[in-house]
């Protein structure tokens, strides 16, 4: 059921039980926090957890995990990471990216200079924000837009972009 060799991908914390039945709190730690429904298990500790159901609760989710029945169980699992195996993450749509396959792809303009490395995705409501961390220099906020994420490749690990000029 699990290669050795797929990535873990965090995807939240562990923050408080819920209930007495052993349900679990989880602070989301992923763009995507609805995706949570789809996942068949969640790494807790080392520890491989079916997950039985997962729902919306505030800004929150809230887990029901095999194996763990009552409060005092969800409480010893306060302030763990949970962790996905990479290949068990639901498909995103084509053209849509994971934080995790953004982050790290080193940024090229259309003429194939490097641009630098996108270190963070911001989530800001309008679009998000890829921040790009060039050899030398500032840091370049680029908006994740048609017109300035030209191509994306995670397998190849780069990313073709327009940046913006700005007049003075």
């Amino acid at each position: 059921m699990n290669n050795a060799s797929d990535a873990l991908i965090a995807v939240g914390k562990i923050v408080a039980p819920h209930g007495v039945r052993g349900d679990l709190r989880i602070l989301p730690g992923v763009d995507w926090p609805e995706e949570y429904q789809a996942l068949a298990r969640i790494r807790l500790g080392g520890v491989w957890r079916r997950v039985l159901s997962a729902r919306p609760h505030k800004n929150i989710y809230i887990l029901r995990l095999e194996g763990v029945t009552d409060r005092n169980a969800a409480e010893a699992l306060v302030g763990l990471a949970a962790e996905v195996a990479e290949t068990d993450m639901p498909k995103r749509p084509e053209g849509r990216w994971y934080d995790f396959q953004i982050e790290g792809l080193t940024a090229y303009d259309e003429a194939g200079a490097e641009v630098g490395r996108i270190t963070e995705v911001l989530h800001t409501g309008a679009n998000d924000v890829y921040t790009i961390r060039p050899k030398e220099g500032k840091e370049i906020l680029l908006p994740a837009i048609p017109d300035c994420v030209l191509a994306v490749d995670p397998a190849q690990g780069r990313m073709t972009v327009r940046l913006q000029e700005w007049e003075d």
